[in-house]
């Protein structure tokens, strides 16, 4: 049996593919919207449609990616085609273009394994199912919230501290720590911060979220009807293929599941910010459901916004991250590319990178038994040029490089970083089907730094952790699997040694045990600043020192 295999999300050409990226992002940013530009969803006097981001993002850039591959199946003459997959998606959308096809009965038995990126599957554990933990997290929390209120009511006599919300994650974290040690400021948080030890359920402000989903439904089914009505953008593909109504069916699936749920929230987050008035808002990304409502509230009420950006941003076609009052986006390279020169953009640097900047003998390199830690690929669900099946595609070229190299004699322990949007089993039951013997370990909850301290040679996806391992004097390389269309330092065109074959691979792990001069200006602290911004460890203190600003100027606005 001859004949070729194609990934059913990887048909069209990657050019073609970036143009559909624009325009499916156009149409993104505008679902929500009337005629009139107006959001259709608002509550309590608030427009919210823009918190549903995160919750449609997956379900949107899939369906489309599907969709456009699909259409492809028009231009092939074929006897018969045979479909079978788990989410019927295919299927659905063979339907309505009514191309005749013959079901495959799923088989209960186990079958031969198959590597890919479950999306759907991840998406669902991390943001949609409440879990019993998640239960116990709101009511103590509420019943935290409650007290800290009741306490806050009594020391407003003795003079009011400014409330700020910050998203934490790895950009915000530290600053989080230091702002709550300096205590000249009232921090408010999703949740209780990463930082260890009991006292934080004593002293630090959580916007509570308690109470049953079920009494806003009316509102919810009144808001859908609302949608359904005034909804207003359209959707035409590059081939012409006009899309809107699959598309908005789509939407109306994961919204009306959400609406309840959502509107619960929100009036939690209401409630909280009538009785504890915001004086600014710090995000690290225009996502996350009660982040991105409280940013909600806070525009429609005037408290500005300040963005750290969580990682390198990339893509020209995305707007994540664009919108806030003021940007933090690292650097110059970054507010040139991604931002375009936006006039409320920054440069103040990430200060998580700071942790990099401190004082440290040269790193000794061992080349002739290394240590190469392979951060794995994964998914990227906000471009259709990416696949389901790109990590381990990425994963089997590297590993092959690396046995090839093995074979000639490079002696070496290989180590598997697994990403936080993957499944380090699939890449335990990949590595023993494939590459039986050659992996050392496979860790996915460990520090990145951790791991680069025993790492010589480090091969990644487009990733902030090359900045982070050339920081630290290691060695590495971006190895292009994927199809995506990026901005330096990603582009093939920058000083980071990047390279597409596992010939190319094998050459480059030569090179780095002879010492070859290639790898030396990515780890040069001038060319690392270009795109990451400052590396001179003092990131933490210029944002803090921006926080401190923005709130005096929010004040002396007040008093004029």
């Amino acid at each position: 049996m001859g004949g070729q295999a194609y990934y059913v999300d990887h048909l069209v050409d990657h050019e073609v593919m970036q143009e559909n990226n624009f325009l499916i992002y156009e149409f993104f940013r505008t679902w929500h919207l009337d005629t009139e530009g107006k959001d259709i969803f608002v509550h309590g006097g608030v427009p919210f449609g823009f918190a549903f981001r995160l919750d449609i993002w997956t379900d949107f850039v899939f369906y489309l990616q599907s969709k456009i591959c699909l259409e492809t199946l028009r231009n092939l003459k074929f006897e018969s085609l045979v479909v079978g997959t788990q989410l019927g998606i295919v299927e659905s959308i063979l339907s309505d273009m009514g191309v005749p096809f013959r079901p495959v009965q799923q088989n209960n038995s186990p079958g031969l394994a198959d590597y890919y990126f479950p999306a759907i599957r991840w998406m669902d554990e991390r943001i949609r199912i409440k879990t019993f933990k998640h239960w116990a997290r709101d009511l103590a929390t509420a019943v935290q919230s409650a007290l800290m209120s009741w306490f806050d009511g009594i020391c407003r006599s003795h003079g009011e501290k400014p409330a700020v919300f910050i998203q934490e994650y790895y950009p915000t974290r530290k600053l989080v720590e230091r702002l709550q040690q300096e205590s000249k400021i009232r921090t408010v948080l999703v949740h209780f911060s990463w930082a260890p030890g009991w006292l934080k359920y004593l002293t630090e402000h959580v916007i509570p979220v308690w109470g049953s989903a079920d009494q806003f439904q009316g509102k919810a089914d009144s808001l859908m009807g609302e949608f359904f009505t005034r909804r207003s953008a359209r959707l035409v593909l590059i081939d012409g293929v006009d899309v809107t109504e699959n598309i908005y069916q789509v939407i109306e699936r994961r919204v009306s599941s959400q609406m309840p749920e959502t509107l619960h929230v929100f009036d939690c987050v209401l409630r909280y910010l009538d009785k504890n008035p915001l004086s600014l808002v710090v995000l690290i990304a225009n996502i996350g459901r009660v982040a991105t409502l409280v940013d909600c509230v806070s525009k429609e009420r005037g408290v500005p916004s300040y963005l750290i950006v969580n990682g390198m941003l990339c893509s020209a076609f995305l707007d994540e991250g664009k919108y806030a009052t003021v940007i933090n986006a690292y650097s110059e390279s970054m507010k040139d590319h991604y931002f375009r020169r936006m006039d409320n953009v920054v440069c103040l640097g990430d200060p998580r990178m700071d942790v990099y900047a401190q004082d440290a003998l040269p790193r000794a390199i061992n080349r002739a038994n290394p240590t190469v830690t392979i951060a794995a690929s994964g998914h990227n669900n906000t471009d259709m040029n990416s696949y389901l099946a790109v990590e381990f595609e990425f994963m089997f070229d590297v590993l092959q490089a690396l046995r090839i190299a093995k074979d000639q004699g490079m002696s070496m322990r290989v180590v598997i970083k697994v990403r936080a949007n993957g499944y380090r089993e699939q890449y335990e039951r990949f590595s023993r089907e494939y590459f039986p013997g050659l992996v050392d370990d496979i860790v996915d909850k460990v520090p990145i730094k951790d791991i680069l301290e025993r790492t010589d040679f480090f091969i990644s996806i487009y990733s902030q952790t090359l900045f982070e391992a050339s920081c630290m004097g290691i060695p590495c390389l971006y190895y292009k699997k994927d199809d995506e269309i990026m901005d330096p330092p990603f582009d093939g065109r920058s000083e980071l040694v990047t390279v597409d074959s596992v010939g190319d691979l094998v050459k480059a792990l030569s090179d780095f045990q002879s010492r070859d001069k290639r790898f030396d200006a990515f780890l040069d602290k001038s060319v690392m600043e270009k795109y990451i911004g400052p590396l001179d460890g003092k990131n933490l203190e210029r944002n803090r020192a921006f926080i401190y600003n923005l709130l005096a100027q929010n004040q002396r606005c007040k008093e004029q």
